[in-house]
């Protein structure tokens, strides 16, 4: 790979490691509020998941926006250039963009993990994830 290219086989490793998490937290539809709450290790694995998600989804951005000679001071940044390259929806990205700070929060424990964050995201939010993975293959294709 020679410099202001895209790793391909980088980013699409990427998206099967995303798509990975989101078919094992896809399992845990039925969790609820409680079970969250309540069953330490059914939170670690919802938890996780969705750390995972993010940082994978998080990695895809930077990588795409390093490679196209673009500074990103951070993951949020990474997530608004996609959008104004035309690699994610201009729309998409502006609501996507929250990833970045629910990733900052689970991975550097800034703050408790709000249960109802967690909750909404598995059961309303999984969507994102694979439409983000959709519109990255589009962009990939594209190339």
């Amino acid at each position: 790979m020679s410099p202001g290219e895209i790793d391909v086989q980088v980013v699409r490793r990427h998206l099967a490691a995303l798509r990975e998490s989101l078919r094992v937290l896809a399992t845990r539809s039925g969790v609820s509020l409680e079970d969250l709450d309540t069953d330490t290790e059914e939170r670690w694995v919802v938890e996780r998941g969705l750390q995972l998600c993010a940082q994978n989804s998080l990695d895809i951005a930077t990588h795409i926006a390093a490679s196209r000679g673009r500074d990103v001071p951070d993951y949020a940044s990474a997530i608004d250039e996609l959008g104004r390259l035309g690699v994610l929806t201009h729309e998409f990205a502006q609501e996507f963009r929250s990833v970045a700070g629910f990733r900052n929060v689970v991975v550097h424990g800034y703050l408790d993990v709000d249960l109802d964050v967690l909750h909404a995201l598995l059961h309303d939010r999984l969507g994102d994830f694979e439409s983000f993975a959709v519109q990255i293959e589009t962009y990939l294709q594209s190339l």
